[in-house]
Protein backbone atom coordinates (compact mmCIF):
# COMPACT_ATOMS: atom_id res chain seq x y z
CA UNK A 1 0.00 0.00 0.00
CA UNK A 2 1.44 3.57 -0.83
CA UNK A 3 0.66 4.62 2.88
CA UNK A 4 2.25 2.14 4.39
CA UNK A 5 5.85 4.13 4.99
CA UNK A 6 3.65 6.73 6.21
CA UNK A 7 1.70 4.38 8.57
CA UNK A 8 4.74 2.75 10.07
CA UNK A 9 6.91 6.05 10.94
CA UNK A 10 3.33 7.22 12.28
CA UNK A 11 2.51 4.58 14.65
CA UNK A 12 6.72 4.74 15.67
CA UNK A 13 6.95 8.18 16.24
CA UNK A 14 3.79 7.64 18.81
CA UNK A 15 5.78 5.02 20.27
CA UNK A 16 8.34 6.53 20.96
CA UNK A 17 6.92 9.54 22.65
CA UNK A 18 4.63 7.56 24.64
CA UNK A 19 7.69 5.90 26.04
CA UNK A 20 9.09 9.28 26.58
CA UNK A 21 6.13 10.72 27.96
CA UNK A 22 5.68 8.28 30.54
CA UNK A 23 9.27 8.21 31.33
CA UNK A 24 9.81 11.86 31.81
CA UNK A 25 6.13 12.96 33.46
CA UNK A 26 6.55 10.25 35.85
CA UNK A 27 10.22 11.27 36.48
CA UNK A 28 8.20 14.41 37.34
CA UNK A 29 6.22 13.07 39.58
CA UNK A 30 8.55 11.71 41.05
CA UNK A 31 11.22 15.07 41.80
CA UNK A 32 7.96 17.49 42.67
CA UNK A 33 6.84 15.05 45.50
CA UNK A 34 10.03 14.01 46.59
CA UNK A 35 13.08 16.20 46.07
CA UNK A 36 11.64 19.73 45.70
CA UNK A 37 11.58 22.02 48.44
CA UNK A 38 10.24 25.49 47.34
CA UNK A 39 7.54 24.01 45.26
CA UNK A 40 5.19 23.36 48.13
CA UNK A 41 1.55 23.19 48.90
CA UNK A 42 -1.47 23.64 45.79
CA UNK A 43 1.26 24.14 43.05
CA UNK A 44 3.00 21.03 43.60
CA UNK A 45 -1.03 19.02 43.40
CA UNK A 46 -1.21 20.78 40.04
CA UNK A 47 2.19 20.08 38.45
CA UNK A 48 1.13 16.72 39.48
CA UNK A 49 -2.35 16.53 38.29
CA UNK A 50 -0.62 17.68 34.95
CA UNK A 51 1.42 15.32 34.52
CA UNK A 52 -1.42 12.92 35.32
CA UNK A 53 -3.35 14.21 32.43
CA UNK A 54 -0.22 13.89 29.90
CA UNK A 55 0.34 9.94 30.72
CA UNK A 56 -3.87 9.92 30.03
CA UNK A 57 -3.62 11.41 26.76
CA UNK A 58 -0.46 9.90 25.74
CA UNK A 59 -1.94 6.61 26.73
CA UNK A 60 -5.22 7.04 25.24
CA UNK A 61 -3.13 8.39 21.91
CA UNK A 62 -1.25 4.67 21.87
CA UNK A 63 -4.33 2.77 22.44
CA UNK A 64 -6.81 4.53 20.32
CA UNK A 65 -4.12 5.25 17.01
CA UNK A 66 -5.94 8.46 15.71
CA UNK A 67 -5.99 9.43 11.88
CA UNK A 68 -6.55 12.57 10.10
CA UNK A 69 -7.16 12.31 6.36
CA UNK A 70 -8.20 15.36 4.01
CA UNK A 71 -10.32 14.74 1.31
CA UNK A 72 -11.23 18.14 -0.82
CA UNK A 73 -14.17 19.24 1.10
CA UNK A 74 -13.82 17.26 3.82
CA UNK A 75 -11.34 16.67 7.12
CA UNK A 76 -12.02 13.19 8.76
CA UNK A 77 -10.46 11.90 12.29
CA UNK A 78 -11.09 7.80 12.59
CA UNK A 79 -9.36 5.15 13.43
CA UNK A 80 -8.74 1.90 11.97
CA UNK A 81 -6.26 0.32 14.82
CA UNK A 82 -7.91 1.03 18.03
CA UNK A 83 -7.57 -1.54 20.61
CA UNK A 84 -11.33 -0.96 20.72
CA UNK A 85 -11.61 -1.91 16.79
CA UNK A 86 -13.84 -5.39 18.08
CA UNK A 87 -17.13 -2.87 18.02
CA UNK A 88 -17.34 0.13 16.39
CA UNK A 89 -19.60 1.74 19.05
CA UNK A 90 -16.62 1.18 21.29
CA UNK A 91 -14.33 2.83 18.68
CA UNK A 92 -16.38 5.96 18.87
CA UNK A 93 -16.47 6.61 22.34
CA UNK A 94 -12.80 6.39 22.65
CA UNK A 95 -11.92 8.61 20.04
CA UNK A 96 -14.84 11.30 22.41
CA UNK A 97 -12.78 10.29 25.33
CA UNK A 98 -9.46 11.18 23.64
CA UNK A 99 -10.87 14.73 22.19
CA UNK A 100 -12.36 15.49 25.77
CA UNK A 101 -8.89 15.09 27.39
CA UNK A 102 -7.43 17.36 25.39
CA UNK A 103 -9.91 19.79 25.89
CA UNK A 104 -9.61 19.10 29.84
CA UNK A 105 -5.44 19.70 29.54
CA UNK A 106 -6.23 23.08 27.73
CA UNK A 107 -9.12 23.67 30.85
CA UNK A 108 -6.60 23.12 33.76
CA UNK A 109 -3.81 25.02 31.82
CA UNK A 110 -5.17 27.83 31.96
CA UNK A 111 -5.90 27.30 35.93
CA UNK A 112 -2.62 26.93 36.36
CA UNK A 113 -2.55 30.86 34.73
CA UNK A 114 -5.34 32.05 36.89
CA UNK A 115 -3.50 30.07 39.98
CA UNK A 116 -0.19 31.65 39.47
CA UNK A 117 -1.59 35.29 38.47
CA UNK A 118 -3.07 35.04 42.11
CA UNK A 119 -0.04 34.38 43.74
CA UNK A 120 1.58 37.69 42.56
CA UNK A 121 -1.49 39.43 42.65
CA UNK A 122 -1.47 41.74 45.60
CA UNK A 123 -4.43 40.02 47.75
CA UNK A 124 -2.51 36.94 47.32
CA UNK A 125 -4.20 35.00 50.21
CA UNK A 126 -7.51 35.70 49.67
CA UNK A 127 -7.22 34.84 45.97
CA UNK A 128 -5.08 31.73 46.35
CA UNK A 129 -7.73 30.41 49.30
CA UNK A 130 -10.27 29.38 46.37
CA UNK A 131 -7.82 26.92 44.89
CA UNK A 132 -6.14 25.48 48.50
CA UNK A 133 -7.33 22.17 50.03
CA UNK A 134 -10.27 20.27 48.78
CA UNK A 135 -10.98 23.62 46.71
CA UNK A 136 -8.57 22.54 43.86
CA UNK A 137 -10.78 19.33 43.02
CA UNK A 138 -13.50 21.69 41.94
CA UNK A 139 -11.50 23.30 39.46
CA UNK A 140 -9.98 19.64 38.49
CA UNK A 141 -14.00 18.69 38.10
CA UNK A 142 -14.43 22.33 35.93
CA UNK A 143 -11.36 21.55 33.68
CA UNK A 144 -12.99 17.59 33.38
CA UNK A 145 -16.58 19.58 32.46
CA UNK A 146 -14.87 21.95 29.59
CA UNK A 147 -13.28 17.86 28.28
CA UNK A 148 -17.01 16.57 28.61
CA UNK A 149 -17.98 19.86 26.55
CA UNK A 150 -15.26 19.27 23.72
CA UNK A 151 -16.31 15.47 23.38
CA UNK A 152 -19.76 16.84 23.05
CA UNK A 153 -18.70 19.23 20.42
CA UNK A 154 -17.13 16.25 18.58
CA UNK A 155 -20.45 14.43 18.29
CA UNK A 156 -22.20 16.88 15.59
CA UNK A 157 -19.46 14.70 13.30
CA UNK A 158 -20.80 11.61 13.68
CA UNK A 159 -20.88 9.96 10.50
CA UNK A 160 -24.31 9.58 8.10
CA UNK A 161 -24.92 8.39 4.69
CA UNK A 162 -24.16 11.51 3.17
CA UNK A 163 -20.74 12.08 4.64
CA UNK A 164 -20.26 7.79 3.57
CA UNK A 165 -21.43 8.32 0.56
CA UNK A 166 -18.49 11.40 0.31
CA UNK A 167 -15.64 9.16 1.61
CA UNK A 168 -16.54 5.56 0.64
CA UNK A 169 -14.23 5.59 -2.65
CA UNK A 170 -11.28 7.39 -0.94
CA UNK A 171 -11.37 5.28 2.32
CA UNK A 172 -11.33 1.52 -0.45
CA UNK A 173 -8.61 3.65 -2.49
CA UNK A 174 -6.62 4.52 0.10
CA UNK A 175 -7.32 2.24 2.88
CA UNK A 176 -9.02 -1.08 1.86
CA UNK A 177 -11.93 -0.84 4.02
CA UNK A 178 -15.56 -0.36 3.28
CA UNK A 179 -16.55 3.43 5.44
CA UNK A 180 -19.39 2.34 7.04
CA UNK A 181 -17.69 0.17 9.17
CA UNK A 182 -14.68 2.33 10.58
CA UNK A 183 -15.19 4.79 13.31
CA UNK A 184 -14.85 8.41 12.17
CA UNK A 185 -16.00 11.72 12.56
CA UNK A 186 -16.10 14.07 9.47
CA UNK A 187 -16.01 16.87 9.39
CA UNK A 188 -17.44 17.56 5.86
CA UNK A 189 -17.95 21.79 4.83
CA UNK A 190 -20.93 21.15 2.01
CA UNK A 191 -23.52 19.32 1.35
CA UNK A 192 -26.63 19.10 -0.96
CA UNK A 193 -29.33 21.64 -0.35
CA UNK A 194 -32.15 19.30 -1.56
CA UNK A 195 -32.54 16.07 -0.59
CA UNK A 196 -34.73 15.04 -3.58
CA UNK A 197 -31.71 15.03 -5.97
CA UNK A 198 -31.04 12.34 -8.55
CA UNK A 199 -28.14 10.34 -8.55
CA UNK A 200 -26.16 12.18 -11.32
CA UNK A 201 -26.88 15.55 -9.69
CA UNK A 202 -25.91 14.39 -6.08
CA UNK A 203 -22.63 13.10 -8.17
CA UNK A 204 -21.93 16.20 -10.00
CA UNK A 205 -22.11 18.48 -6.54
CA UNK A 206 -19.59 16.48 -4.61
CA UNK A 207 -17.13 16.71 -7.68
CA UNK A 208 -17.43 20.47 -7.70
CA UNK A 209 -19.39 20.49 -10.85
CA UNK A 210 -22.57 22.22 -9.44
CA UNK A 211 -22.01 25.20 -7.28
CA UNK A 212 -26.35 25.44 -6.89
CA UNK A 213 -27.35 23.11 -4.98
CA UNK A 214 -25.02 23.30 -2.46
CA UNK A 215 -25.64 24.41 1.52
CA UNK A 216 -22.98 24.22 5.01
CA UNK A 217 -23.27 21.67 7.15
CA UNK A 218 -24.46 22.79 10.02
CA UNK A 219 -23.16 19.95 12.41
CA UNK A 220 -19.28 20.89 11.02
CA UNK A 221 -20.25 25.00 11.66
CA UNK A 222 -21.52 23.82 15.22
CA UNK A 223 -18.36 21.37 16.01
CA UNK A 224 -16.10 24.12 15.24
CA UNK A 225 -18.07 27.28 16.49
CA UNK A 226 -18.37 25.27 20.12
CA UNK A 227 -14.45 24.26 20.04
CA UNK A 228 -13.50 27.52 18.42
CA UNK A 229 -15.76 29.31 21.59
CA UNK A 230 -13.96 27.20 24.18
CA UNK A 231 -10.35 27.96 22.58
CA UNK A 232 -10.78 31.45 22.50
CA UNK A 233 -12.32 32.23 26.20
CA UNK A 234 -9.20 30.11 27.87
CA UNK A 235 -6.33 31.57 25.56
CA UNK A 236 -7.69 35.13 26.20
CA UNK A 237 -7.80 34.48 29.95
CA UNK A 238 -4.25 32.85 29.63
CA UNK A 239 -2.91 35.94 27.93
CA UNK A 240 -5.00 38.30 30.03
CA UNK A 241 -3.40 36.51 33.50
CA UNK A 242 0.36 36.43 31.33
CA UNK A 243 0.28 39.62 30.72
CA UNK A 244 -0.61 40.56 34.31
CA UNK A 245 2.15 38.30 35.97
CA UNK A 246 4.63 39.85 33.16
CA UNK A 247 4.02 43.29 34.36
CA UNK A 248 4.22 42.34 38.62
CA UNK A 249 7.40 40.30 37.91
CA UNK A 250 9.02 43.07 35.96
CA UNK A 251 7.53 45.82 38.62
CA UNK A 252 8.30 43.43 41.90
CA UNK A 253 11.15 41.48 41.11
CA UNK A 254 14.44 42.85 40.39
CA UNK A 255 18.16 41.17 39.65
CA UNK A 256 18.64 40.63 43.18
CA UNK A 257 15.44 38.66 43.93
CA UNK A 258 15.52 35.76 46.58
CA UNK A 259 15.12 31.89 45.65
CA UNK A 260 11.39 32.57 45.70
CA UNK A 261 10.66 35.63 43.60
CA UNK A 262 13.21 33.61 40.86
CA UNK A 263 11.21 30.30 40.99
CA UNK A 264 8.15 32.61 40.31
CA UNK A 265 10.04 33.99 37.51
CA UNK A 266 10.77 30.54 36.09
CA UNK A 267 7.35 28.83 36.46
CA UNK A 268 5.71 32.19 34.42
CA UNK A 269 8.42 31.55 31.51
CA UNK A 270 7.31 27.87 31.75
CA UNK A 271 3.85 28.05 31.61
CA UNK A 272 4.43 30.73 28.75
CA UNK A 273 6.48 28.10 26.71
CA UNK A 274 4.12 25.80 27.66
CA UNK A 275 1.28 27.71 26.34
CA UNK A 276 3.35 28.82 23.19
CA UNK A 277 4.40 25.83 21.97
CA UNK A 278 1.88 23.74 21.55
CA UNK A 279 -0.23 27.06 19.79
CA UNK A 280 2.47 27.43 17.09
CA UNK A 281 3.90 23.81 16.41
CA UNK A 282 0.18 21.97 16.45
CA UNK A 283 -2.87 24.37 16.93
CA UNK A 284 -2.47 26.57 14.84
CA UNK A 285 -1.62 24.03 11.95
CA UNK A 286 -4.56 22.29 13.32
CA UNK A 287 -6.81 25.22 12.80
CA UNK A 288 -5.74 25.55 9.09
CA UNK A 289 -6.51 21.88 8.51
CA UNK A 290 -9.90 22.26 10.18
CA UNK A 291 -11.07 25.14 8.27
CA UNK A 292 -9.23 23.92 5.16
CA UNK A 293 -12.53 21.83 3.62
CA UNK A 294 -14.62 25.35 3.53
CA UNK A 295 -12.52 26.60 0.81
CA UNK A 296 -13.40 23.24 -1.06
CA UNK A 297 -10.01 22.85 -2.78
CA UNK A 298 -9.27 19.73 -4.62
CA UNK A 299 -6.68 17.61 -2.57
CA UNK A 300 -6.44 13.80 -1.27
CA UNK A 301 -3.75 13.32 1.40
CA UNK A 302 -3.07 11.86 4.83
CA UNK A 303 -3.21 14.52 6.96
CA UNK A 304 -1.74 12.38 10.04
CA UNK A 305 1.07 14.81 10.76
CA UNK A 306 -1.20 16.13 12.98
CA UNK A 307 -0.86 12.97 14.82
CA UNK A 308 2.70 14.28 15.79
CA UNK A 309 1.92 17.16 17.68
CA UNK A 310 -0.89 15.36 19.40
CA UNK A 311 1.63 12.64 20.56
CA UNK A 312 4.51 15.42 21.05
CA UNK A 313 2.09 17.20 23.45
CA UNK A 314 2.26 15.89 26.78
CA UNK A 315 6.09 15.34 26.39
CA UNK A 316 6.80 18.77 25.22
CA UNK A 317 4.98 19.96 28.86
CA UNK A 318 6.99 18.19 30.77
CA UNK A 319 10.17 18.78 29.27
CA UNK A 320 9.62 22.66 29.57
CA UNK A 321 8.76 22.16 33.29
CA UNK A 322 12.09 19.96 33.43
CA UNK A 323 14.16 22.62 31.70
CA UNK A 324 13.13 25.68 33.04
CA UNK A 325 12.33 25.39 36.68
CA UNK A 326 16.15 25.40 37.83
CA UNK A 327 14.67 23.33 41.18
CA UNK A 328 14.59 20.57 39.00
CA UNK A 329 17.64 20.22 37.29
CA UNK A 330 19.11 20.30 40.96
CA UNK A 331 16.81 17.54 41.77
CA UNK A 332 18.17 15.34 38.75
CA UNK A 333 21.78 16.00 39.54
CA UNK A 334 21.39 15.29 43.45
CA UNK A 335 22.86 12.61 44.96
CA UNK A 336 20.09 11.72 47.22
CA UNK A 337 17.90 10.88 43.98
CA UNK A 338 20.90 8.86 42.38
CA UNK A 339 21.63 6.79 45.72
CA UNK A 340 17.38 6.50 46.40
CA UNK A 341 17.55 4.78 42.76
CA UNK A 342 20.29 2.70 43.68
CA UNK A 343 18.81 1.37 47.15
CA UNK A 344 15.92 0.61 45.55
CA UNK A 345 17.15 -0.97 41.63
CA UNK A 346 16.26 -4.30 41.94
CA UNK A 347 12.62 -3.42 43.49
CA UNK A 348 12.53 -1.06 40.71
CA UNK A 349 13.29 -3.29 38.03
CA UNK A 350 11.44 -6.48 38.99
CA UNK A 351 8.44 -4.10 39.75
CA UNK A 352 7.12 -0.62 37.86
CA UNK A 353 9.90 -0.78 35.25
CA UNK A 354 9.10 -4.76 34.75
CA UNK A 355 5.35 -4.36 34.28
CA UNK A 356 5.73 -1.32 32.43
CA UNK A 357 8.12 -2.87 29.88
CA UNK A 358 5.66 -5.69 29.66
CA UNK A 359 2.79 -3.45 29.12
CA UNK A 360 4.59 -1.65 26.35
CA UNK A 361 5.13 -4.60 24.68
CA UNK A 362 1.65 -5.92 24.94
CA UNK A 363 0.69 -2.36 23.39
CA UNK A 364 3.37 -1.84 20.67
CA UNK A 365 2.43 -5.55 19.40
CA UNK A 366 0.92 -6.14 16.26
CA UNK A 367 -2.32 -6.48 16.61
CA UNK A 368 -3.15 -3.16 17.35
CA UNK A 369 -1.61 -1.22 14.33
CA UNK A 370 -2.66 2.40 13.12
CA UNK A 371 -3.41 1.30 9.93
CA UNK A 372 -4.45 -1.90 8.81
CA UNK A 373 -3.16 -3.11 5.34
CA UNK A 374 -6.10 -5.31 4.73
CA UNK A 375 -10.14 -4.83 4.99
CA UNK A 376 -9.95 -8.12 7.70
CA UNK A 377 -8.42 -5.92 10.16
CA UNK A 378 -10.84 -3.07 9.88
CA UNK A 379 -13.37 -2.49 12.53
CA UNK A 380 -16.61 -4.79 11.13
Amino acid sequence: MPLEPLSLLTANISRICYVLTVFFNTSLIFLTIKFTKHIVGTYRYMIVTFAIFGIIFSTADILIRPLFHSYNGCLVYFTLGSAFRFSKKASEISMLVYSGVYGLILAFLTVQFVYRAGLLSKSRKTWTRHFDGWKLILWIMYAISIGAAWAFAVTFLKSDDTTNSYLRKMFLSNYGVEISTVANYPILAYVSSSRHLDSQTYKKLFQNEDEAHKTLRWNSVKCIIITTFIMIIHYCIMLICGIYMYQRIKKNFNASSTAHEKLQKQFFHALIYQTAAPTLFFQVPVFVVILAPFFDLKFNFNSSIVVYGLSAYPLVDSLILLKVVEEYKHAYSSESVLDNFCNNKNKLVSGFIGIFVKSCSDVFGEETPRQPPTLTNAIR
